[in-house]
């Protein structure tokens, strides 16, 4: 017998109403409102509910399917997968909307970086080692413009990235790209006509200071201090 499912929330005028129900779907099926192994509602049901045809519940449930949340069975029906922990690496933006959630991917990217840094300390070229200076560089021609020097500091980190000359990282900070730049534009904002900013292009600069001379050691060590004080800045923002 097939689990009953509750109610879904109305979809109101969303842009996407495919994005908007496969949205609502993964939120049960992380939550394990809908179990694993639990086959879905058919698509005429989950329509009705909906009030939207089959064609976008078909486009919402290949959104699910792609990202490894459920599986299809010929002649059966839709499925939650089982190991759902095991499905493709994903950061979806309703997840940074809870704190906790946004501190791990937080404290995902200090473990990344900070490796980062060290092997770019000793695996970098000089071109590589220019283009860390040159965003260094360009954040300091922009002190009273907090959105380009925003910008300017993500191009440092994604220049050290580069550096490291690891493909696997590179796919990773993709994953983290819209958080990144997310979260450097909140603090730069919130930080204007602080002492955080200099103290922020300080450390930047100990960190290319220890690539530059190549002390991988110190080079993880300075990325690790500065991301830590990100995080600090975060609780300290929000209150927690």
């Amino acid at each position: 017998m097939v689990k009953p499912v509750a109610a879904f929330e109305g979809l109101g005028k969303p842009e996407n109403l495919a994005d908007e129900i496969a949205s609502q779907l993964r939120d049960r099926i992380l939550k394990e409102t809908l179990s694993p192994g639990q086959r879905l509602p058919t698509e005429q049901a989950l329509g009705a509910q909906f009030g939207v045809s089959r064609n976008v519940i078909r486009e919402a449930i290949a959104r699910l399917k792609l990202t490894g949340l459920v599986e299809t069975r010929h002649g059966v029906g839709t499925f939650v997968k089982e190991h759902i922990e095991n499905r493709p690496f994903e950061i979806e933006q309703e997840d940074l909307l809870d704190f906790k959630q946004l501190l791990d991917v937080y404290r995902l990217r200090v473990e990344v970086e900070s490796g980062a840094a060290a092997l770019a300390a000793t695996h970098r070229t000089s071109a590589q080692m220019d283009a860390i200076r040159l965003a260094l560089r360009q954040s300091e021609q922009h002190p009273e413009d907090w959105e380009a020097d925003a910008k300017c500091a993500v191009d440092f980190h994604l220049a050290v990235i580069q550096a490291a000359n690891n493909p696997y990282f590179v796919r990773i900070m993709g994953h983290l790209d819209s958080v990144i730049r997310d979260a450097v534009r909140t603090l730069r904002f919130r930080c204007i006509g602080t002492s955080r900013i200099e103290e922020i292009d300080q450390e930047h600069e100990r960190i290319a200071d220890a690539i530059e001379r190549q002390d991988a050691n110190a080079a993880r060590q300075a990325m690790r201090e500065h991301l830590e004080n990100g995080i600090n800045g975060y609780r300290n923002l929000f209150g927690n």
